[in-house]
């Protein structure tokens, strides 16, 4: 089986308004809380070796920053759809009912007993 290989430097044509797949989706995700778990780190680094003032400051966004993390990282992108005329399929004629003779009764067997039709 073939793996699609992605080609650099080639434009994309985007033929629908389709959300992005769920690779790229969750790329995404993880690249943003990897940022927000290297700010937490950079927040106690930072806590350790700075005043009292700003010490506490980092504390607490270190102390924070992993529920805004999960947050952001559970937010899905949606593809934004734009608002297109929607289509008006045209008019179908109709079926006009054919002039005869309507047969009306109950089918009969040659024996001339009712058949059952409820089965």
């Amino acid at each position: 089986m073939s793996k699609r290989r992605e080609r650099s430097g080639e434009t994309v044509i985007t033929v629908t308004s389709a959300q992005p797949g769920r690779s790229e989706d969750l790329d995404s995700r993880i690249v943003r809380y990897a940022a927000m778990m290297a700010l937490r780190v950079a927040c106690f680094v930072l806590a350790v070796f700075t005043p009292s003032p700003w010490r506490w400051m980092f504390v607490v966004g270190a102390v924070f920053l992993p529920y805004f993390a999960v947050v952001l990282a559970n937010v899905a992108r949606t593809a934004t759809v734009r608002g297109g005329t929607p289509y008006d399929a045209p008019d179908r004629p109709a079926i006009e009912a054919a002039p005869g003779v309507v047969v009306q009764g109950e089918p009969v067997d040659e024996a001339g007993s009712k058949i059952d039709t409820e089965k």
